[in-house]
């Protein structure tokens, strides 16, 4: 075999599957007016979006007329807190954000909150318990954002035992469940053994399962109009990384079940669940000994990496995979050389064109060049900048 080649196949190392935390999204519009209880714009008063699932603040200012407006918010579902002089006057829980081509409209007037107080006597009863939520809603957020700090610097033992607090303070939310998940999930992918990993992937897939579970449970939030709001999005994400969890304990059947699932939930991150499942069985193929269900596994991780293509015709880490595994697939002529597979080539050729500086682009035209094969994109090879003469 060409020595290039070999050099490159010694390096070939095991597929990262791709988190769901910090996907694109696309931004949703919100507008709206705040009055007080006399029926005046409340200019200048905050209104701050906190959503429930990830704890994200979007503070808005209102302006002279009380009126907020704002083109850059990922949809969900919020608590909205009415901010003045640096303290929460108002707030409403459980409100949804959706996409739609007019944007989200939202009024808060304080002067119908008034108005019904004065009808329902219960109604400063309900005041009461709402600020006692609302503090608790406040604790639960700052432990979430604790967390995320703690995953950040790698210190998942203390991201662990935050969410563990939270649950304790309140079990009913499916976001703390997985974000559980997601720190269990990152200190069994950081351990030095499969004795101190598994029982960590264990425990993130017990949490991830609560949390789908409690989302298919809750009946979807409905804006003004009556419509509900969809949490397909959610559930993508959730089942990504419960297949993740799978993948990670050598359950490639479950991990690839999740993944198609997270795939029909939400279309628009379809992509990267079929890449995932490509992955998947990627991985599970280099373990593999039996040559005829090697083979197979790499038929099916292609497959999953076209789906990935078709979601998304411009994902070049996706076509770069799917030529690593079409070598698999190489034979040798009479002459001893090397042939590549059909379609090789041409995936290592689209993957320069859409990432020509990209981190496989080495590989790939070392890949094309040792089957004797041309680059056909515009693809170059970084210049090197000569050292300065003394």
């Amino acid at each position: 075999m060409n020595k290039k080649l070999i050099a490159i196949f010694a390096t070939t190392t095991v597929l990262l599957l791709a988190t769901a935390a910090g996907w694109s999204q696309m931004l949703a519009r919100v507008h709206g007016k705040c009055t007080d209880p006399d029926g005046k714009p409340m200019a200048g008063i905050t209104v701050e979006f906190v959503n429930q699932e990830t704890g994200q603040k979007y503070p808005l200012k209102a302006d002279n007329k009380g009126e907020f407006n704002t083109i850059a918010i990922v949809p969900g579902k919020y608590t909205v807190n009415l901010v003045q002089d640096s303290k929460i006057i108002h707030y409403y829980k459980d409100i949804p954000v959706t996409l739609s081509e007019e944007g989200t409209n939202l009024d808060f007037d304080l002067q119908k909150e008034v108005r019904e107080a004065q009808k329902n006597p219960e109604y400063q009863k309900k005041t009461v318990e709402q600020v006692k939520e609302n503090a608790k809603i406040t604790t639960l957020n700052k432990m979430l954002t604790d967390a995320r700090t703690a995953e950040q610097a790698g210190n998942w033992q203390q991201a662990i035992q935050t969410m563990n607090d939270a649950i304790a303070i309140d079990a009913t939310h499916d976001v703390i469940w997985a974000h559980l998940g997601d720190a269990e999930l990152g200190a069994g992918s950081t351990a030095t053994t499969k004795d101190d990993a598994t029982p960590h992937f264990q425990k993130a897939i017990d949490a991830y399962k609560k949390a789908i579970d409690m989302v298919e449970k809750t009946p979807a939030p409905t804006d003004k109009k009556g419509a509900a709001a969809d949490n397909k999005t959610t559930l993508g994400k959730y089942h990504n990384n419960l297949g993740q969890a799978y993948a990670k304990t050598g359950q490639p059947k479950e991990a690839l079940d999740e993944y198609t699932t997270a795939a029909q939930d939400d279309p628009p991150n379809a992509s990267m669940y079929y890449f995932n499942a490509g992955a998947t069985l990627t991985n599970q193929a280099t373990k593999e000994t039996d040559s005829s269900t090697k083979q197979k596994e790499i038929d099916d991780a292609n497959a999953a990496f076209d789906k990935a293509i078709e979601a998304k015709p411009d994902y070049a880490e996706a076509y770069y995979q799917k030529g690593i595994n079409l070598t698999s697939k190489a034979t040798i002529d009479k002459s001893g050389k090397m042939v590549a597979a059909p379609g090789t080539i041409e995936a290592f050729n689209k993957y320069l064109e859409l990432e020509p500086d990209g981190k496989h682009a080495e590989e790939a035209k070392g890949l094309i060049e040792g089957f004797g094969a041309t680059v056909t994109t515009t693809y170059k090879k970084a210049k090197v900048t000569p050292p300065a003469k003394k």
